[in-house]
């Protein structure tokens, strides 16, 4: 692990890219996908999810991707890029166990995520059931890898390997092919398990600086936290809303057609 001391701080604001991507063009993708059908927020609970607590961690995030769903729907609606939008019924554990067929790992450093081998005959079935020219497929997962965590004074940052909780989403069509996939910004994970603990390095007087699990009840603390509406109503979990309102500005081709879907 690295730990670095900035004596003189230079904020550099950079044009970085987006952390979705499109296969086709994106007309093209608008052509093809005006009904797009919705499957449940999976987590894979077989990946590196190391928290000592581990059933909790996955209980909760389960819990909390059952309760945020309608929003995901709700916010891709919102966005007026499709002619329809489809949520797509069934447990999400079987959905998942149905739908994923192997597991890869992609990237290098603060940029590794991990991707999935869909089972095209699932998606095929899943399209044709629900009438959908494309199904999002969602993700979320634990990963191991090398980021950078700044102090709370943005003055110090240590470089190691954390456990962090990830969220990878692809559309697909009824034959197989992704035609739009998303994995994040460099270094930006959805919910980190562990930080470093530099209050501690600081009073023991020391440059080691330990690596810790957050605690369960403090991971919930982070998940419920909510953004307060303009009128002091809650509204939903601030980190579900952040992602989708992410994955829906990524995945905007543009406004579709209405003369096109009128004629049919």
């Amino acid at each position: 692990m690295q730990r670095w001391f900035l004596v003189t701080v230079l904020m550099l604001l950079t044009a970085g890219c987006g952390g979705g991507s499109f296969t086709v063009p994106k007309e093209q993708y608008r052509e093809q996908v005006q009904t797009l059908g919705v499957l449940p927020l999976m987590l894979d609970d077989a990946s590196e999810i190391t928290h000592p607590e581990r059933d909790a961690v996955v209980e909760m995030l389960r819990r909390y991707n059952n309760s945020t769903n309608g929003l995901l729907i709700d916010t891709l609606k919102g966005s007026k890029n499709y002619f329809d939008v489809r949520p797509i019924p069934g447990d999400a554990r079987d959905v998942f166990n149905r739908l994923v067929t192997g597991r890869n790992l992609k990237g290098t450093g603060d940029e590794l995520h991990r991707g999935y081998v869909i089972n095209g005959a699932e998606i095929a079935s899943l399209a044709e059931k629900n009438v959908v020219d494309a199904l999002l497929v969602v993700i979320f997962n634990g990963i191991e890898r090398q980021e950078k965590r700044w102090d709370r004074t943005k003055l110090t940052y240590l470089k190691a390997r954390y456990n962090v909780i990830m969220v990878g989403a692809m559309v697909i069509t009824p034959d197989g092919r992704v035609l739009w996939e998303y994995h994040g910004e460099p270094g930006e994970g959805f919910l980190p398990l562990q930080y470093p603990d530099f209050d501690e390095a600081h009073y023991n007087k020391t440059e080691e600086v330990k690596i810790r699990f957050i605690s369960i009840p403090g991971l919930e603390r982070t998940l419920a936290e909510r953004e307060t509406s303009l009128f002091g109503k809650a509204s939903w979990p601030r980190l579900h809303k952040k992602l989708f309102e992410g994955l829906v500005s990524e995945l905007s081709p543009g406004m579709i057609n209405p003369l096109r879907n009128q004629k049919q």
